[in-house]
């Protein structure tokens, strides 16, 4: 993550939309591949500003409103923009992701029941009406992956993985569906209920068949995943391409290994080259 100097762009970019912002500083946590920062301010308490592609903020921005009209827990976000640069605000929510809880062992009645409340939140989105989703570009999930692809990855990974996640994100009824709902843009309450979904860029029109691979991907209970998308298919009165979805998981732990593999071959590379 950047440091910030008092003559850092990022906190010019922070102060130009809130310029009584004080104590600017990166979070203890963060997964984010962007540049992402609190700051304390009079009005809005403690808020979270994540640098994003301008296409991105403007969509997240729509995004969040339809969320708080369908009264689903996400962030309430407010756009900046500061000379050719964009970030996104809203307040600090101190709720520890899953992610966290997972490392106190919570128990799996309280994880399986936690990730039928998200489920719930799944189906909410997934049967609201495309054109309530009235954005002209990075529409769909393909699109935001594309803007949001880590730079740090290999020119080649990324043209595979856009290619793949632009035919697997479309192979079937597509809906609007939450494709990152992994532990760690999931924040609990103490008792490990739902508090709030974060991340919502990966909030894009796919399929629910997409999307579950991707919350199966993270789903700590791997053996309970029938479970998990037999709920989802009573709830939405739908059914799963269960098949699409073991396949899909296969595929992704292939190119999980192939990746690390990769990475591991350019360390060891650099590594002699110095």
């Amino acid at each position: 993550m950047p440091t910030l100097t008092e003559d850092n762009f990022f906190l010019s970019a922070i102060k130009s939309g809130y310029p009584h912002a004080t104590n600017v500083r990166t979070p203890d946590v963060t997964t984010s591949d962007r540049p992402i920062f609190l700051a304390d301010t009079k009005k809005r308490g403690t808020i979270v500003c994540k640098f994003v592609d301008y296409n991105i903020a403007f969509r997240d921005r729509q995004m969040s409103r339809l969320l708080a009209d369908k009264k689903i827990p996400a962030p309430d976000m407010t756009i900046h923009g500061y000379l050719d640069q964009w970030y996104e605000a809203y307040k600090y929510n101190p709720c520890q992701t899953l992610a966290q809880h997972i490392k106190n062992l919570p128990g799996d009645d309280k994880i399986l029941n936690l990730y039928k409340q998200i489920l719930d939140v799944q189906a909410t989105l997934s049967e609201s009406s495309l054109d309530e989703f009235r954005v002209n570009r990075c529409k769909y999930f393909s699109d935001v992956f594309k803007n949001t692809t880590p730079r740090a990855w290999p020119k080649i990974i990324s043209a595979i993985y856009n290619m793949g996640i632009k035919a697997a994100s479309r192979f079937g009824d597509e809906r609007l569906v939450h494709c990152d709902l992994k532990p760690h843009n999931i924040l609990c309450n103490d008792d490990v209920s739902l508090n709030q979904i974060i991340d919502i860029s990966a909030i894009a029109i796919a399929t629910d068949e997409f999307a579950m691979i991707s919350l199966l991907d993270g789903f700590p209970l791997p053996d309970m995943s029938d479970e998990l998308m037999d709920y989802y298919d009573k709830i939405t009165h739908r059914k799963l391409n269960r098949r699409f979805i073991k396949t899909g998981l296969a595929i992704v732990q292939c190119g999980k290994q192939i990746h690390s593999a990769m990475r591991r071959a350019k360390t060891v590379f650099n590594n002699k080259v110095r």
